[in-house]
C-alpha cells in the first residue's frame, strides 16, 4: 500500500517466515512433515502432512512454537545496540508474537486454544468457544481498526480484520 519502503518489506516478510519456520521445526520435531509452505495476502502459513496425526498436546506445542520464535527475536532486538534497523524489527516481531496470539482461527492463539480443548471435549465444543472467542475479540477490534484506517490512513489493520471476520463466518457456517 506504499506505506512500507522494500527494505521494511523485506524485514517483515523474513520475521513472518522465521515464525513459519518455527512451526515447521516443532513438527520435524513431532515426527510430522510439511505438506507445502504457501504465501497469502497477509503471511505464510506452513502446512503439515498428516496433520491429523498429531496429538493434541503436540498441536499446542506447534501453534506455540511460531510466537516463541518472535518472542525470542524480540528479545535479541532489545539486546541489540538501539538503531532504526533493531527498532523496526522489534516491532515487527511484537507485532507478529501478539497477533498471532489472539484466540482467533486461523492464527496460532486460536490453534493453542482450540487443540488445548480438544484434549478433553469433542470437536463441535471446540469450534463453538473457538467461534465465540474469535466473535468477541473481533468485535473489540472493529474500533481500532477503523479508526487506523481513518486517523493513520493504514488500511492494513482493517483488511486483516476483514479477513478474520470473513474465514470465522464462512467457519462458522460449517458447524
Amino acid at each position: 500500500f506504499g506505506v512500507l519502503s522494500w527494505l521494511e518489506t523485506a524485514l517483515l516478510w523474513g520475521c513472518a517466515a522465521l515464525h513459519e519456520l518455527g512451526h515447521v521445526i516443532a513438527y520435524r520435531i513431532c515426527g510430522c512433515g510439511m505438506e507445502s509452505i504457501t504465501v497469502l495476502p497477509f503471511g505464510i502459513c506452513a502446512i503439515p502432512k498428516d496433520a491429523m496425526k498429531v496429538p493434541p498436546r503436540e498441536e499446542v506445542f506447534c501453534a506455540a512454537a511460531g510466537p516463541a520464535v518472535n518472542l525470542l527475536l524480540s528479545a535479541l532486538m532489545l539486546a541489540l545496540p538501539a538503531s532504526e534497523t533493531t527498532a523496526y524489527l522489534l516491532y515487527c516481531n511484537a507485532t507478529l508474537l501478539i497477533g498471532n496470539l489472539l484466540p482467533i482461527l486461523p492464527l496460532d492463539g486460536g490453534r493453542m486454544v482450540y487443540y488445548a480443548l480438544a484434549r478433553s471435549r469433542d470437536a463441535i465444543t471446540c469450534e463453538t468457544v473457538c467461534l465465540r472467542c474469535a466473535v468477541i475479540v473481533l468485535s473489540l477490534l472493529l474500533y481500532p481498526a477503523c479508526a487506523e484506517l481513518i486517523t493513520g490512513k493504514n488500511p492494513s489493520f482493517l483488511l486483516i480484520w476483514v479477513y478474520l471476520a470473513i474465514f470465522t463466518a464462512l467457519r462458522r457456517g460449517s458447524i
